[in-house]
């Protein structure tokens, strides 16, 4: 590691990059920037008022808001007091939000809105002392952002060298934050992910693919989950690299037409939607300028992750010179595997990165050992040591291979491995994502278990689908219009047609139905990051499932 913990890192950036801007933020249509020096004094002030609080050594902080400055603010000030950053996923329920905090023990909250506010006051949490909100709350219990900076200043002079001392000396194998995984089959974990973990993960990242200084970058991904804190926030402060927050996603395409983005991080279903831009108006032969110019012209660098990235999608934007290079990692070790320009083959998120050594077990589990893994989950050493084997390998949980050139492909996930009645075993999650690749379509949920063949359940992109109707003027009231309208129907049935035509018969999809509804995070049915929760949709679609089985 180049540096011993993150506040030292972060101290010399300040001092390298003082009145550069560091931070982009719009304020009534206006953007507005932060320098190094601001980013410090702002980081120092809300650490200092996080020690006068009470802040205990290695407590927690959570993190409850969207894509904003304030976000990294209080997630570096934690560090830097010796606490430990906890980020939630600001669509989170009231019920998954009073767990997060209650299970990390989190001594102080900091929020962005009256909303997300309110689900922490819905339930009591013992060990929570104050709650710091973005605005002026006026509730028992909370101090605006702007009185806790106050209160720092006031406390400056007795808790800076604390501040400093604790941030100087924190240990490679310290907590450094917590990342709260998805739990698709019961309650959240919390990774605990040290110094050197982030470290040495932007350190790999920097070796393989990596951004500058004169860089221009987006945040626009939830800071919460480990692809954004990682490859997006501590890979930002490791190469001192500007970055725009935005504030609108529904304003995203505009805003990178206005800020001309040089590196270009997003998941498979935007870089569909500049696809079908760029085919509707160009067509599918186009030289590199039109591509470069649907991202405003200076891109250089383009990465997805989270899901995988049609092949028909990477071979436009490979032809054009701008290949997409798609990457995999997971929250217990966010650097497993990543397409570079010197490496890179379609259907594969590409080889080992640099630090990272992977192996197949004889079940087809992916094995990763590293020094970027994980410390453990919070409070549960019983889950802890379930992942791993006894030579110490990281059990994925993925399936997948290693092809004869050393790149990794992901064909499942070996939990959620569907075993037919002939015995056969398929694999949902391959089928799935290709079912997908079709922009009207939101969820695919495959199902077979026991059963002679598969089927699926088929929910519908609202978006897109409302879009497609007003171009070829289909008239609906709603969802459930556009569910049973003929023309969809004929699409989602081309798409599964040709997805089966991709695999083999046992994985075939039989018969489906297009649901009335999306799967919601708030009936349980998927996680904040969009993962399905099979035993919940099992259970609410039993009798649309049954029916499919019919005769």
């Amino acid at each position: 590691m180049k540096f011993p913990n993150i506040y030292s890192l972060f101290r010399t950036q300040v001092d390298e990059f003082a009145d550069e801007p560091v931070f982009y933020y719009r304020r009534h249509g206006i953007w507005n920037s932060l320098t190094w020096r601001d980013f410090e004094r702002l980081v120092h002030e809300f650490a200092c008022a996080l020690l006068a609080s009470g802040l205990s050594k290695g407590a927690s902080v959570a993190i409850l808001a969207g894509n904003i400055p304030e976000w990294t603010i209080v997630d570096l000030a934690t560090i830097a007091a010796g606490g430990v950053g906890v980020g939630i996923y600001p669509t989170s329920s009231p019920e998954q939000v009073s767990y997060i905090i209650n299970h990390s023990e989190a001594e102080i909250a900091f929020v962005d809105s009256e909303m997300q506010l309110e689900k922490i006051k819905k339930t009591f949490h013992p060990k929570l002392k104050k709650i710091v909100t973005l605005f002026e709350a006026n509730v028992e219990g909370t101090v605006s952002f702007r009185e806790f900076l106050s209160y720092g200043r006031e406390h400056y002079k007795k808790f800076l060298p604390e501040v400093e001392r604790r941030g100087f000396a924190a240990q490679a194998n310290d907590t450094a934050i917590m990342v709260y995984t998805s739990g698709t089959t019961g309650k959240p974990k919390g990774a605990m992910l040290s110094h050197k973990y982030v470290l040495n993960s932007v350190e790999s990242l920097r070796l393989c693919v990596p951004i500058f200084h004169d860089d221009i970058t987006l945040s626009y991904l939830p800071a919460c989950h480990v692809a954004e804190r990682i490859s997006g926030i501590y890979n930002r402060l490791y190469n001192a690299t500007p970055t725009y927050f935005i504030d609108d996603l529904s304003l995203l395409y505009d805003y990178m037409l206005e800020i001309k983005p040089t590196v270009f991080a997003s998941l498979p279903r935007f870089f569909e939607k500049i696809y079908a831009k760029i085919i509707g108006q160009h067509g599918k032969s186009v030289d590199e300028e039109v591509v470069r110019n649907a991202f405003g012209g200076r891109v250089r660098l383009l990465t997805s992750g989270g899901a995988p990235l049609p092949i028909e999608i990477a071979e436009f934007f490979a032809s054009a010179g701008l290949p997409i290079l798609q990457a995999y990692g997971l929250t217990e070790n966010v650097c497993v595997a990543f397409n570079t320009f010197q490496a890179m083959k379609f259907g594969t998120v590409g080889k080992p990165m640099p630090m990272c050594q992977v192996k197949i077990a004889p079940d087809g589990e992916i094995l990763v050992k590293s020094d970027m893994m994980f410390s453990g989950y919070y409070k549960d050493p019983k889950k802890t040591s379930e992942m791993f084997d006894k030579e110490g390998w990281l059990k994925t949980g993925d399936i997948g291979e290693l092809d004869e050139d050393g790149f990794l492909k992901i064909t499942g996930r070996k939990k959620e491995l569907i075993v037919l009645s002939n015995g056969k075993k398929v694999s949902p999650t391959l089928i799935e994502n290709m079912v997908k690749e079709n922009h009207l379509i939101s969820q695919c949920f495959v199902y077979g278990d026991n059963k002679s063949y598969c089927v699926a359940l088929i929910t519908l992109n609202e978006t897109e689908v409302l879009s497609f109707a007003r171009q070829h003027s289909i008239k609906c009231t709603s969802m459930a219009d556009i569910a049973n309208n003929e023309m969809i129907l004929q699409a989602v049935k081309q798409t599964i047609e040709n997805v089966n035509k991709r695999v083999s018969s046992p994985e075939q999809i039989k018969k489906f139905v297009i649901l009335e509804r999306d799967f919601s995070i708030e009936r349980d049915e998927i996680t904040p990051t969009l993962k399905i929760r099979r035993e919940v949709v099992s259970k609410n679609f039993r009798e649309e499932i049954e029916r499919l089985y019919v005769s």
